[in-house]
């Protein structure tokens, strides 16, 4: 086990949770609005871990320092890159939305480089190049031009999809760099992901309190979306947010967030089984990208 990659094999494995969140929570945030959705799952997600944290007894790992510095990493990538990740879900779909959430990964490679003296062999930046550009193909050839799937459809104004989903890569890359000295001091990733996910949890709470149209659910909850809900939230916030975030801890953060960000890809086949629309050969040579570029980072490890 000791031999094994096991940063690089956990932001994969929050890669695939992510897949299937952005599929759940796709329907999710047209019924309830993105806001009262993303709130939804936040908190969800914040009682399981912290739950989980106190009958384990990891709250000890935690120092005052580590908790401020989480609270800060909570804000910019849950509070803010979660909710503008599904405000732009709910105007460009998964697919779109997903790829412009892989540029958190040159974003993050980039703050760990000015921010925490990081540094990238030629094998590990030949290894993010090659997925980035397997991600780029994937989303640009991602789908055939005849028809279009409600998972495909952009609603609204498309450049104010494109800022939110650029805005969420941004606080997701932030967050994580925030994040990676608690980690390296000790601090257990369950417990770290408790504090980030609670203290969005309580914002968020305090969000809805405004008087605004857009803090409050835009419909009842169903016992159908109160499931999407929560088996998004444990996939996306419970499951994978704890990956990604043992992920820094034991990893760079350039490769991690590179692997966790091909979403993109997997979602392809995801989209077809659920379309029926098959995607195009440019989409799959995307994935062969990726493939190969994740191979390249496994072998320099």
């Amino acid at each position: 086990m000791s031999n094994l990659p096991l940063a690089e094999l956990a932001a994969l494995g929050a890669a695939i949770c992510w897949t299937f969140t952005a599929i759940l929570a796709a329907p999710g945030v047209h019924h309830f609005g993105a806001v009262a959705f993303n709130r939804y799952r936040v908190v969800f997600a914040a009682t399981v871990l912290i739950v989980i944290t106190s009958v384990m007894g990891l709250w000890s790992s935690m120092t005052d320092n580590a908790v401020i510095a989480l609270i800060g990493s909570s804000l910019v990538g849950i509070v803010v890159g979660d909710t503008a990740l599904m405000q732009a879900l709910k105007r460009i779909g998964p697919r779109r939305n997903s790829v412009l959430f892989a540029t958190s990964a040159p974003m993050a490679a980039g703050m760990g480089f000015l921010w925490l003296g990081e540094t990238l062999s030629t094998n590990l930046l030949i290894g993010c190049g090659l997925i980035l550009a397997g991600v780029v193909n994937a989303v640009w050839w991602g789908r055939k031009a005849s028809g279009e799937h409600r998972l495909e459809k952009i609603s609204g104004h498309l450049g104010l999809g494109i800022l939110l989903g650029l805005t969420a890569a941004f606080g997701q890359a932030a967050g994580a760099v925030m994040a990676k000295p608690v980690l390296l001091a000790g601090a257990d990733p369950i417990a770290a992901s408790a504090i980030r996910v609670g203290f969005a949890a309580v914002v968020l709470l305090l969000v809805r309190l405004l008087p605004f149209a857009w803090a409050k659910a835009n419909a009842k909850p169903t016992v159908t979306f109160v499931l999407r809900t929560m088996s998004s939230a444990t996939l996306g916030l419970v499951l994978g947010m704890t990956l990604v975030v043992y992920a820094l801890g034991a990893g760079e953060v350039g490769i991690v967030m590179t692997l966790s960000a091909i979403t993109p890809v997997l979602i392809l086949p995801v989209v077809w089984f659920i379309t029926g629309q098959r995607p195009s050969l440019g989409s799959w040579l995307g994935a062969g990208l990726v493939v190969i570029g994740s191979s390249v980072l496994f072998l320099s490890h």
